[in-house]
């Protein structure tokens, strides 16, 4: 029996020694890579002379002074030694981690001769080389404290000297070894290397503590050991490692040696600032990507921050529950990054290449450069000219001045739905530099809102918001109108632009310097102009004053423009604006930063006579619209983006008092025209403006011709939003006192068309816009003889075939 028994015995032995062939279960474009065959689960505590912290960061290998290991340890740590103004050995013991700059290491002739392949390895074979540099810092930093405890007195009872300990494991942060890679690129053949990105923290998850590695001694030896933690449960020895000792329990846990490591991790996810990113005009949103932190950069992201995050990808498997295709196995998984160092990138500049400085060299040397990004903004609006503008000028944005950097101008669209303004909301979210949009009608708890939020099965995620993912960028808000609830936040960043935070158990006040073009539906379907601007809307005055720019959209009939409008679309879905000649036109022409200059002529200088709509216009030459060759959006982005980051213009005397001139006649008619209190802001507003309009240029100052569009631009914006207060003051009896009379009529119709003047800054108009203030004034019949009245009693003085003069005098 105890024969048999040895039988059985034996053979389970066989078995048990065995090794399971596993590889049909493989797919067949698996490797696996060497950072990924750590799977100890015990390791002896082993310090040797020559390296002390090798099982901190090798726990398979033992150590070996003849091995290449040891020598590319002892050449890094001489490295170190070389460069001690770089590495701070007392700073890097109190917190544990270190940058390693990549011009330093590939600089050093001693190091790279030794280790020929360094940066590849440092991308390919990210954990190993890691460990390899903090291994030898490690064996620095204790050498150096030892030497220093040696050199210090003994503790008396008058002074305490504390006792030299052996320094916890030594993270390195490297930086500048990996180029910037686009999230939307990164795939399963980049597992276990190491990469960079850029995006902005779109949200914030918890931070989770739990001992991974826990030591333990032995009660019988005093041999020391570590035990590898899994899960909730606290796993325990279960034999000494010492050969010769039997003991299998009674171990004693070492809370305080280096080898016993608390691991906190935190999960945060960013998307996609990358200025090579590709425009998707399919989707709405960019990529994103989640990060995983760990030690020393737990709780070091806000929301809305914009940082480049050097990393490993990873596989992740997902639950049951997060699983989108539970039938399927090629979802069980997914990717994010295991994040080594993170740098700040509020004030690093995006990098452009030969390619992208040509074609923005291109671009500037058209001969009206305005006019063409203008229209390439959002080429299917047509008929909107200086409403596009506007757009544009807030994209460019303000330089800002010598103590403050606001860039910030923010834009309104009114009108009646179906005329494109969600449309031109989209596209300028896109070809923003960092742009965002949420809309108010396709709205549910779990979208994106504009002020940051909990989130999340237990609410504990912190979600930036639309408003925070935008910061010093451009936030889009489709139906500003029906988002009731958030405008308090939204009043809060666009006055003092800072956010509060105020949830349970969190004050925070985070800078959002952002950005706002919003768009708004009228109240009844469709904008009633015997109303104020507030009641055609659900918007308070105090949130309407805080934008500098208000545009109303009208779906009203114009023959002209109608007959425009039919032949834009046929051309543009027939093909004809395209983009293939701009290059070969833009090969042979100069670079100029004065092109503003060669389309306007002397006789244009007279503000009166100036009609920027008509020179943004596009030309109807034999029958025929013109052909402009737009912009792909992806070119925009990057000539906008290289524009706010090498262009900051200033303001030179001329364009300086021409800003203070209209200035001061706002101020003076605000007691009578104006529908809302003219104030500083406004004044600052003008000057943004006007700075991004130079900015178009690519000019190092501002001219009074770039304030000249500005204030046609602004003019337009007035009387828009003024025009319902002309006639009546008191919107509640502007409906019952109506003129009846033809003399009534005739003279409310003066007095619209003064006003009109008044706040255009022009006295020529068309028939045309003729019978649109006298339909805005209520008179829908008998337009033409009135104006034929209007004529012979002196106020109109007819100039041309359809042209009429106002006489304000």
């Amino acid at each position: 029996r105890q024969r048999r028994r040895g039988q059985q015995n034996n053979g389970i032995l066989q078995l048990s020694n065995m090794a399971a062939d596993s590889s049909f279960l493989r797919p067949e474009c698996y490797s696996a890579p060497i950072d990924a065959k750590q799977t100890v689960q015990s390791v002896t505590v082993d310090m040797p002379l020559q390296c002390p912290g090798w099982h901190l960061y090798f726990q398979e290998e033992k150590y070996s002074e003849t091995s290449d290991l040891a020598k590319r340890i002892e050449v890094i740590g001489q490295h170190y030694i070389n460069n001690a103004g770089v590495y701070n050995l007392k700073q890097i013991q109190l917190e544990k981690c270190f940058k390693l700059e990549a011009s330093l290491v590939c600089g050093d002739n001693l190091l790279t001769n030794v280790w020929p392949n360094v940066k590849t390895d440092m991308l390919e074979r990210a954990q190993s080389t890691l460990a390899t540099f903090g291994a030898a810092m490690h064996k620095v930093v204790t050498l150096d404290a030892i030497n220093s405890s040696q050199s210090q007195q003994k503790s008396t009872k008058d002074c305490y000297v504390p006792r030299c300990t052996l320094p916890r494991k030594i993270f390195v942060r490297p930086e500048g070894f990996s180029e910037l890679h686009i999230m939307s690129q990164i795939d399963r053949s980049m597992v276990d290397i190491m990469c960079s990105v850029r995006g902005s923290v779109s949200a914030i998850g918890t931070v989770e503590a739990m001992a991974t590695w826990i030591a333990y001694k032995c009660s019988r030896c005093g041999q020391e050991q570590t035990q590898r933690q899994k899960g909730y449960s606290v796993i325990r020895p279960q034999k000494c490692k010492k050969e010769g000792c039997l003991a299998k329990k009674k171990f004693i846990e070492q809370r305080s040696s280096p080898f016993t490591r608390i691991t906190p991790t935190q999960i945060v996810q960013i998307q996609e600032s990358n200025i090579q990113a590709p425009i998707d005009l399919d989707f709405e949103t960019s990529a994103f990507l989640d990060i995983e932190l760990k030690y020393d950069l737990v709780d070091t992201l806000v929301c809305g921050q914009d940082v480049i995050i050097n990393g490993i990808i990873k596989l992740r498997t997902l639950d049951a529950d997060q699983n989108t295709y539970p039938s399927t196995s090629e979802s069980t998984s997914k990717i994010y990054m295991k994040a080594v160092s993170i740098g700040d990138a509020k004030d690093l500049r995006h990098n452009f290449t030969q390619r992208d400085m040509d074609a923005i060299a291109m671009i500037n040397s058209e001969p009206d450069s305005f006019k063409l990004l203008s229209h390439s903004v959002a080429p299917e609006l047509h008929g909107e000219e200086l409403m596009k503008a506007g757009v544009l000028l807030s994209l460019f944005g303000g330089a800002g001045s010598q103590i403050h950097e606001e860039s910030e101008i923010n834009v309104l669209l009114v009108g009646d739905p179906g005329i494109g303004k969600s449309h031109l909301l989209e596209m300028a979210a896109k070809v923003s530099q960092k742009g965002t949009i949420v809309s108010g009608k396709h709205r549910s708890p779990t979208t994106q809102t504009l002020a940051s939020a909990f989130h999340g099965s237990t609410n504990h995620i912190l979600s930036s918001g639309a408003l925070a993912n935008a910061n010093a960028g451009h936030c889009a808000i489709d139906d500003l109108d029906r988002l009731a609830s958030e405008q308090g936040p939204l009043m809060q960043i666009m006055q003092s632009k800072m956010v509060s935070l105020p949830f349970p158990n969190l004050c925070s006040t985070i800078t959002m310097p952002t950005s706002v073009i919003a768009a708004a539906n009228s109240l009844h379907g469709h904008y009633d102009h015997s109303r104020l601007l507030t009641e055609n809307t659900r918007l308070s005055t105090t949130l309407l004053q805080q934008f500098n720019l208000v545009f109303l959209l009208l779906d009203k009939s114009n023959k002209d423009l109608d007959t425009s409008l039919t032949e834009h679309i046929r051309s543009v879905h027939d093909g004809v604006k395209k983009n293939t000649a701009i290059a070969q036109r833009f090969e042979v022409k100069p670079k100029s930063n004065n092109s503003i200059s060669n389309i306007i002529d002397e006789d244009e200088l007279d503000d009166e006579h100036y009609d920027l709509s008509n020179r943004l216009k596009l030309k109807n030459l034999n029958y025929k619209e013109e052909e402009l060759d737009l912009l792909p959006p992806i070119l925009l982005k990057k000539f906008i983006a290289y524009a706010r980051q090498h262009v900051r213009p200033l303001l030179n005397d001329e364009a300086a008092e021409m800003i203070k001139s209209f200035y001061m006649g706002l101020r003076d008619k605000e007691g009578d025209e104006q529908t809302c209190a003219v104030n500083v802001s406004h004044l600052e507003g003008l000057i943004r403006l006007s700075q991004a309009r130079a900015r178009i240029d690519f000019s190092a100052e501002v001219t009074k011709l770039h304030v000249r569009d500005v204030l046609c631009i602004v003019r337009h914006s007035i009387a828009d939003t003024a025009l319902n207060d002309y006639i009546d003051r008191n919107p509640a009896t502007a409906s019952a006192n109506q003129p009846t009379s033809q003399r009534g009529l005739a003279k409310k119709f003066i007095q619209m068309l003064q006003a009109r003047s008044n706040a255009l800054g022009r006295r020529l108009f068309d028939y045309d816009e003729l019978k649109d203030m006298a339909t805005r004034a209520g008179i829908t019949c008998g337009v033409s003889n009135l104006v034929e009245s209007v004529n012979l009693q002196g106020y109109l003085l007819k100039k041309g075939v359809n042209m009429y003069e106002v006489m304000t005098d």
